[in-house]
């Protein structure tokens, strides 16, 4: 319980801080963003605006999937990837709501283990939030 409340607040902070300045596209990228991110996140908690896949969800390589999210929101734009696996896998406006691609394989998760999926949304390049979800994926 103490160790949650201290994550959700480190989180708070982390994108009270971003916003406070305004951190453009050029200066901080999706992976640097990620970075800072994967280091504050409970991999429990919610999935933010992603409403599928759902957590622990099971996608295998080659398969054809999406992601969807609930909210949109018309300036937001949203940059889809496995955290330190992939490159970006779909992106584009989230008023289009649902993102189409197919699982590669460095998304392979390790023995036992999960892969980490991010989604980055910005507004005019500026960070407004990054969404996330655990997944197993099987070769």
């Amino acid at each position: 319980m103490r160790l949650t409340i201290i994550v959700t607040l480190a989180i708070t902070l982390f994108f009270t801080l971003v916003h406070a300045m305004n951190i453009p596209y050029a200066i901080l990228t999706d992976k640097e963003v990620g970075n800072i991110f994967v280091s504050n996140i409970d991999a429990n908690q919610g999935t933010g605006d992603i409403v599928f896949p759902p957590n622990n969800d099971t996608w295998y390589v080659g398969q054809h999937v999406n992601v969807t999210f609930k909210n949109e929101q018309p300036q937001e734009t949203v940059s889809i990837f496995f955290f330190n696996q992939t490159k970006l896998l779909a992106g584009g406006p989230i008023t289009h709501r649902s993102f189409d691609f197919v699982v590669p394989p460095e998304a392979v998760s390790p023995p036992n283990g999960t892969s980490l999926l991010l989604a980055v949304r910005r507004e005019n390049f500026y960070l407004q939030a990054v969404d996330y979800v655990t997944l197993h994926v099987l070769p």
